[in-house]
């Protein structure tokens, strides 16, 4: 299959996902994907060389940039079906909610919300704001976009993962509303009450370098009373101080098992940066422009995962691989396979779900 056959066939698959999305959106969605999949960066000048349409590079770096000025390419238009379409496929007993921030610079912030998968994460959301923390909500502006897509909470156990960042009340009453769990980070000098004793910050339970401790029954900071939640002491003997964890489920070795999901996002980001993508030196200035190219660059990544997957499934991964090894994450054999699937003309498959 060429890079012209494959752009049709990758247009068709989208126009079939974004319904509400017009042909020159999806036309152009598809010849940016494409482009990400194969370059070895998100430069524009980069991407324009390897789009599949006929004209001088500067007039398709100037495509590229209307694509990216669009204001009506959206996320709600223009990628937040192929979220609900992942989701109406899902497999999974759990869906690991994972939310974090990851900074451009000293410029912007990016606030992602992910599906945790493999050891990867699946980009459901996001948001560029101004470079530093962010609020409780817009958080949950976050998790409110997301939210319709997501499976029953009754028949597929949904948990937030997240560090102290993540930590606010309200964000915690608004997983409760929906029925969700929530594993988040907590400060150390955040009060809490546990029975009839008196308020006393985190930092008070006793708990030794190298070891966890697992508190049940606690109420939540002197201002909100927020509870009963349970609580992870945790001090691995690499860290100068113990994390704090709050956790609406019984705290114990399985619920801080799960909890690490919650660090499956920090490879991803680096798939999004360094080790991939290379974002941080795109050298896009304007947001809006930022989050379109990261709207490209979730459609690439949820192409590439199911590639990957695939590859795994069907035996292929020796192709790409040692047998005896497991070097590459599902998000890079995707790409490696979509590259060596070029030469040689193997079977490249197209489509934004993955299966457990």
């Amino acid at each position: 299959m060429n890079y012209q056959q494959l752009y049709n066939k990758l247009t068709t698959q989208l126009r079939e996902q974004l319904p509400t999305a017009s042909v020159a959106q999806v036309r152009n969605q598809a010849l940016v994907t494409q482009a990400l999949a194969y370059g070895p960066n998100c430069h524009l000048a980069t991407l324009a060389t390897l789009l599949p349409v006929p004209g001088q590079r500067e007039n398709l770096v100037q495509r590229l940039r209307r694509w990216l000025d669009n204001q009506a390419v959206t996320q709600q238009r223009c990628y937040t079906p192929l979220v609900r379409h992942l989701f109406a496929q899902w497999s999974g007993a759990e869906v690991g909610l994972v939310m974090d921030r990851t900074d451009i610079e000293d410029q912007w912030s990016i606030l992602m919300l992910a599906a945790a998968f493999r050891y990867r994460a699946l980009p459901l959301a996001w948001r560029v704001l101004p470079f530093g923390g962010t609020s409780a909500e817009r958080q949950i502006a976050s998790l409110k976009q997301v939210q319709p897509c997501l499976p029953d909470a009754k028949r597929v156990r949904i948990t937030l993962y997240g560090d102290c960042e993540f930590r606010a009340v309200k964000v915690q009453r608004y997983c409760q509303a929906h029925h969700w769990h929530w594993q988040l980070g907590l400060k150390s000098d955040i009060l809490f009450r546990q029975g009839t004793a008196d308020w006393q910050p985190l930092q008070t339970i006793a708990v030794p370098r190298g070891e966890r401790r697992y508190v049940q029954d606690v109420i939540l900071t002197r201002e909100h009373a927020f509870g009963p939640v349970n609580l992870i002491a945790d001090w691995t003997s690499d860290e100068d101080t113990p994390r704090y964890v709050v956790i609406d489920q019984r705290a114990d070795r399985h619920a801080w098992r799960r909890g690490r999901k919650r660090f499956w996002i920090e490879p991803f980001f680096r798939d999004w940066k360094s080790y991939g993508f290379d974002l941080e030196s795109s050298k896009l200035v304007h947001p809006h422009r930022l989050e379109t190219l990261l709207l490209g660059m979730a459609t690439t990544t949820l192409w590439m995962v199911h590639i990957g997957q695939w590859v795994t499934e069907t035996g292929r991964r020796p192709l790409l691989e040692a047998r005896h090894k497991r070097d590459y994450s599902i998000f890079r054999l995707g790409r490696d396979y979509a590259a060596r699937s070029q030469v040689l003309g193997w079977p490249l498959p197209i489509g934004f779900t993955v299966s457990y």
